[in-house]
């Protein structure tokens, strides 16, 4: 399977900017058929903790976005959105598939308390997994890395591809990376960890988006700027 994911700077709270944003990055690359796409944690509005603006028309306004960009490439989508759902508001991963359906979600369980988000979403309660092809993926979003136990409830559930999103600020990015080969090697599963550059009013984001194999080696990574992480994973490599 290949993997893209699409490394966005988004702009604050502006939805239909990132959706732009998103289409242009995907317009510079060949997307092969039955790959998985791969977008950030909070991909339309950047890491705002204002729900009155990053749930609004959610999740049928980036479920839309994602479900025409799934179809027009016959590809895997992954991304991050924020939902209410009875009174609360949560900070989701969903992925759809080729066909544009949606396939599987997943609700940030460790919310990050240093920055405010456990006042404005609630907690997720479940580890999920869901097929991709011929790979048994398991979604993480962001924080959620550094608890080394999610990871390995999703490796006896069955995956061999772990699946993060973030919003992942600069000033730590060493985690970041030493993180992800961790729990690559840890679980001896594929990793991809997907984050976002650019800026906003809290934090600086520098991307660093990487494809771990099973044994810790990078497959392909990024730098700071906007663009495409690319790679292709075997899944003979993730058999234990």
């Amino acid at each position: 399977m290949k993997i893209y994911g699409i490394q966005t700077s988004p702009k604050w709270e502006d939805k239909s900017t990132n959706f732009a944003q998103v289409e242009q990055l995907l317009r510079s690359k060949k997307i092969e058929a039955k790959s998985l796409i791969v977008l950030p944690e909070s991909f339309s509005t950047g890491f705002s903790l204002n729900t009155q603006i990053t749930a609004k028309g959610e999740p049928e306004v980036s479920m839309g976005f994602l479900s025409r960009i799934a179809k027009q490439h016959n590809c895997w989508v992954i991304a991050g959105l924020i939902v209410k759902e009875q009174n609360k508001y949560f900070n989701r991963l969903i992925c759809l598939s080729p066909e544009g359906k949606l396939i599987g979600q997943y609700d940030k369980i460790h919310l990050i308390s240093t920055l405010g988000e456990n006042n404005a979403h609630a907690a997720g309660k479940e580890c999920k997994i869901f097929d991709l092809g011929p790979f048994t993926a398991c979604p993480i979003i962001c924080y959620d890395l550094r608890f080394p136990e999610l990871f390995r409830h999703g490796t006896r559930m069955g995956a061999n591809l772990f699946v993060v999103i973030a919003c992942w600020p600069e000033v730590r990015i060493q985690h970041w990376t030493s993180l992800l080969q961790a729990r690559a090697i840890e679980n001896q599963a594929f990793v991809v960890g997907l984050n976002r550059t650019g800026k906003e009013p809290e934090n600086i984001y520098n991307g660093n988006s990487v494809i771990f194999s099973p044994k810790g080696e990078v497959i392909d990574q990024l730098g700071s700027k906007a663009g495409i992480l690319k790679g292709q994973i075997e899944v003979d490599e993730a058999e234990n």
